[in-house]
């Protein structure tokens, strides 16, 4: 049992202010810090610091940012032997700004991150132990993480985050979400999606009733364009049509999180705290989740631990480093027998 989370890294590049400047306006930065980031690396941490056997697979340049990068990786238990180079290209960058209130906003050059080969990726993939968690999110080519989505087998659990939503809201994404076990996104990507005239997508009407296709069975040529959704009722179900696995995890900030799947909509709470930068805070929620998934909890106790840990992230700068370890959260690591329901 593994998590791998295939993407990106990025060297993270945080100004903090009063507040965040409006267009054309220029603000004075009170601080300035360096910081690991990227989405895919970002997961694989969080996921790590829980004690779950994690791998992290990316491309990084060939600079010095690469040797800090997969150090930084190593130092949280996470494998990043799969992780390629590329030459005579930089390491990613974000930009980060943080406000007095922890809202950000987050410009990224991707850098190398963009160059990872599908066929690599797709052979990491090929490799992994059943009951084993493929997280994939929208910051790498689509067409890199469709291939490693295509390369799992059966009984690997695909957990997609539409991250940034802009790849999935053309028919580029369509074969990705239609490989999805699990749909985690929040709820300004579900808003991208359901305002989009390109999607979400729902099954053509002839196969609506689950009992027309089994979810495995669902593949973009079976489904059929909707409106833009006038409600987030609406556009979640037809999200959740478009994958495989028919489930969809709404991370809704404070409120906490809702899953939605056969059995209904579910509301887990989260605890309250005083948020200092929210930067990073979907991705903690989606490595703790990973990690639970992978060690044998059932999708509520996963999603109750990500509530937990994304709550702690937010009263910590930076995406990364904010993440809380196992004994910080007063739980076991995450390293239980494959299949086996565990209390988080």
């Amino acid at each position: 049992m593994t998590v791998l989370a295939i993407g990106a890294y990025t060297v993270d590049l945080y100004m903090f202010g009063d507040h965040l400047p409006a267009e054309g306006e220029s603000v004075d930065a009170v601080d300035y810090a360096t910081a690991h980031g990227g989405k895919a690396a970002n997961v694989a941490v969080a996921s790590a610091r829980l004690g779950a056997p994690t791998r992290f697979v990316g491309c990084l340049g060939d600079d010095t940012d690469r040797l800090t990068a997969l150090a930084a990786l190593r130092a949280d238990g996470v494998e990043v032997d799969g992780c390629a180079t590329a030459d005579g290209i930089a390491t990613g960058r974000s930009f980060v700004y943080v406000d007095a209130h922890g809202q950000q906003i987050v410009m990224t050059w991707p850098g190398a991150a963009n160059l990872l080969p599908p066929s690599r990726a797709a052979a990491t993939v090929s490799e992994l132990p059943g009951t084993s968690v493929l997280v994939l999110q929208g910051e790498i080519p689509v067409a890199t993480s469709s291939a490693a989505a295509a390369a799992a087998s059966p009984d690997v659990r695909v957990l997609l985050n539409p991250s940034p939503a802009g790849p999935f809201l053309s028919e580029t994404g369509e074969d990705l979400l239609s490989r999805a076990d699990v749909l985690v996104l929040n709820e300004s990507e579900l808003s991208a999606l359901a305002l989009s005239g390109l999607a979400p997508s729902a099954m053509a009407p002839s196969a609506m009733a689950p009992s027309a296709m089994a979810p495995s069975a669902m593949a973009p040529s079976a489904m059929a364009q909707c409106a833009p959704a006038e409600d987030t009722d609406d556009a979640v179900e037809c999200l959740r049509r478009r994958t495989r696995g028919r489930t969809v995890i709404v991370t809704r900030g404070e409120h906490g999180a809702e899953i939605i799947d056969d059995h209904g909509t579910m509301l887990i709470g989260v605890p309250s705290v005083n948020a200092v930068d929210t930067t990073g805070a979907g991705d903690a929620f989606t490595g703790a989740l990973a990690a639970a998934l992978c060690t044998g909890a059932s999708l509520a106790q996963g999603v109750r631990l990500a509530c937990r840990v994304a709550a702690v992230s937010v009263t910590r700068r930076f995406c990364a480093p904010s993440y809380p370890s196992a004994a910080e959260l007063g739980v076991a690591p995450l390293q239980g027998a494959p299949g086996q329901e565990r209390t988080t």
